[in-house]
């Protein structure tokens, strides 16, 4: 299944990298999908999830992104949006899932390197914990809202305008009340249209 996803992937990328290649737009508008794996802060939580996986619960990390772009130059953008990372674990009716969402907006820049870019964004979020365990793991509350940052690495298959594919890594460090620090790592596949 794995295989056929990249494949799937690949594929993709190549069709829509062939076409033609036109100006950007002042606006565009992109969706990403991928994975990554949140580092908790909060010790009861991190306790939890280390006690789930060495019992063998399975689990899944999804993550997503929609966001705006604004041209300022060829080089510098606006960006905005907000991500979701949902993290689900669970062994039959027991679960510890848990869900980031985080507003953002910041700026992108592209160096010159290629269609490399970098983008560095404010960004204000939570995260909503559902936890049903056993009697013996700690019960873990919802925090408040953070304010924190979020920095990502993307490279783009076509240069210019047009329907854009391209991959993409983020970092989000999210601040969760209590002196505690939530920091998501994410690996994504992104469509542009622009």
């Amino acid at each position: 299944m794995k295989k056929f996803f990249v494949s799937a992937m690949i594929l993709i990328c190549a069709a829509l990298a062939l076409g033609a290649e036109s100006e950007r737009k002042f606006l565009g508008i992109q969706f990403a999908l991928g994975t990554g794996f949140p580092f908790y802060g909060d010790g009861d939580l991190k306790g939890n999830q280390h006690d789930c996986m060495r019992d063998g619960y399975a689990r899944v990390i999804l993550y997503e992104d929609f966001g705006l772009t604004l041209r300022l130059t060829e080089q510098f953008f606006v960006l905005t949006g907000i991500q979701s990372m949902q993290d689900f674990t669970w062994s039959g009716p027991r679960h510890s899932n848990h869900a980031h969402t985080a507003f953002f907006a910041g700026v992108q820049f592209y160096p010159g390197i290629g269609n490399l870019s970098f983008s560095l964004s404010y960004a204000l979020g939570f995260r909503r914990d559902w936890d049903t365990l056993p009697s013996g793991y700690r019960k873990v509350d919802s925090p408040k809202w953070g304010n924190g940052f979020r920095l990502s690495a993307e490279y783009d298959f076509k240069k210019g305008g047009g329907v854009v594919p391209g991959i993409g890594m983020a970092y989000t460090f999210m601040p969760t009340g209590n002196n505690d620090y939530d920091n998501l790592l994410a690996l994504y596949f992104r469509l542009a249209f622009r």
